[in-house]
């Protein structure tokens, strides 16, 4: 027999639904984590261990929560994708190493339980959505080993690493990670440490943002900028029919490369096998990157990264004083030294235009392959040119000598000049001898502007990543004056 209800408590009844459909996991700290398939699998689980789950560890009203148990949480600073640089993954692998820290790699949707070795395997051939990698302080222990437990049982396959026996697949698992989270803890927050997901516990976003950092990349204080060449993108100094729209104070007297490579074919992947740099085609075919030393390749992949995220292009500015800015990834490297040195260069080939600097950019670069041998090889075209400020005190180039770059003949060919001054260069001008002074910068630019493209692409570079951040490139010293 049914019955008819009130409009009363049929307004009741909706109410207690809608507030029943919205309703976030009990153990969740923030709404955020209803949009994030994987806490919001696991928080009721861990809650019922009393571990907290959060979308967001530095949120203010999340750290203004007094912490009374363990927190499982992701870093707004720390985005999919956002690969562990190589002081994160030596400071890492050295708290590991020291029986400080461990991590839980969850791999999302595995497999039955397998051997690290297939593990690993798998994890480097999974997608970013997939690749979950947890940090915990060594005094968490337990809380990792039940979240393991409840990744587990929901279907994830997971590989615990705490033990130092294990440390270098632990660090190649933390390298490859693409989704960075960590258990936030009293204990942890106590620990004082340079790895990041424990460096930024208890730590609270900006106000008005999202973010511990300022848009520059600093921390507030500006100490990015200060270890840099004043941020400047290339592309400002406009070119033979495109006006400069930058103060020539700004521009760096120095070397600026920022060009994108073209790429000849779509590769899928990079990867770093027996000391080798190589493309991964469509078909599995591995086409061998130009030989350059492993510690300038590591250099040069740094500057790029470094590059982006403070938007500027320059490497080096040598000042009227001899007073050299580099950029802080290439100092105290080789690359960082040539570069510098052939900073030098223009003026003693070009010593009389009435200019107050010059600055050597790229201005396109084309890889391309070389079916003999599976091999690759670029052509960069660059430019020497030499400015001046006008009225507006805006950076003119006064004249500019075009060459074109080919690293399978490791020369540098004159192809033209521009610009007001051009007719007054010296006819009995070495073109030849400046072209082959700028040899190492034109192959710097080759490579500079192939991360830039795999960069851009987010192409994948998992295979051999973790030896590659690894390798030393610190060479000869830069001086701080030149």
């Amino acid at each position: 027999m049914g019955f008819k209800l009130s409009s009363w408590a049929t307004c009741l009844l909706a109410v207690a639904l809608l507030c029943c459909s919205v309703q976030v996991a009990a153990d969740s700290l923030d709404e955020g984590v209803q949009q994030d398939s994987f806490l919001l699998t696991v928080a009721d689980a861990l809650g019922a261990y009393d571990i907290d789950v959060t979308s967001n560890l530095n949120s203010r009203e999340v750290v203004r929560q007094r912490i009374q148990r363990p927190r499982l949480g992701r870093f707004p600073d720390l985005p999919i994708d956002s690969l562990a640089s190589s002081e994160e993954i030596a400071s890492w692998e050295t708290a590991y190493r020291g029986s400080e820290l461990g991590g839980v790699a969850i791999l999302i949707d595995g497999f039955d339980s397998v051997s690290s070795a297939v593990f690993t395997e798998r994890w480097l051939q999974s997608g970013s959505e997939q690749r979950l990698f947890v940090t915990f302080y060594a005094d968490d222990l337990a809380a990792a080993e039940k979240l393991a437990d409840v990744a587990a049982d929901y279907g994830h396959a997971i590989e615990l690493v705490f033990d130092v026996g294990r440390a270098t697949v632990a660090a190649e698992l933390y390298a490859t990670a693409a989704q960075r989270l960590a258990i936030d803890s009293r204990v942890a927050r106590r620990y004082r440490t340079k790895v990041t997901e424990l460096e930024y516990l208890g730590e609270r976003v900006r106000r008005k943002s999202n973010s511990l950092f300022v848009d520059d990349g600093n921390r507030g204080d500006g100490s990015l900028a200060r270890r840099e060449p004043s941020v400047f993108l290339k592309e400002t100094l406009g070119d033979e029919f495109n006006q400069s729209t930058i103060e020539a104070i700004i521009v760096p007297g120095g070397v600026a490369l920022g060009e994108v490579a073209s790429l000849g074919f779509a590769p899928t992947e990079l990867v770093f096998r027996d000391g080798e740099l190589a493309l991964v085609d469509e078909e599995g075919m591995n086409w061998r990157l130009p030989e350059i030393g492993l510690e300038d390749a590591k250099a040069l992949f740094d500057f790029v990264a470094r590059s982006e995220v403070i938007n500027s292009d320059a490497i080096v500015d040598i000042d009227a004083d001899g007073k050299v800015q580099i950029s802080s990834v290439l100092r105290d490297t080789d690359v960082g030294f040539a570069i510098m040195h052939a900073d030098t260069q223009p003026f003693k080939f070009v010593p009389n235009l009435r200019v107050t600097k010059s600055v050597i950019i790229d201005i396109g670069v084309d890889w391309q392959q070389v079916a003999e041998g599976g091999r690759l090889q670029f052509e960069v075209d660059y430019e020497v040119r030499f400015l001046s400020a006008d009225n507006m005190r805006i950076a003119q180039t006064q004249a500019a000598l075009e060459y074109q770059f080919n690293s399978a003949g490791k020369t540098s060919d004159y192809l033209d000049s521009w610009g007001r001054y051009a007719s007054r260069l010296d006819e009995k001008l070495d073109y030849s001898g400046l072209g082959q002074s700028m040899t190492e910068v034109a192959t710097y630019a080759g490579w500079i502007g192939l991360f830039r493209r795999l960069h851009e692409d987010q192409l994948s570079f998992l295979r051999g990543r973790y030896e590659f951040m690894k390798i030393d490139k610190s060479g000869q010293r830069t001086p701080s004056r030149y």
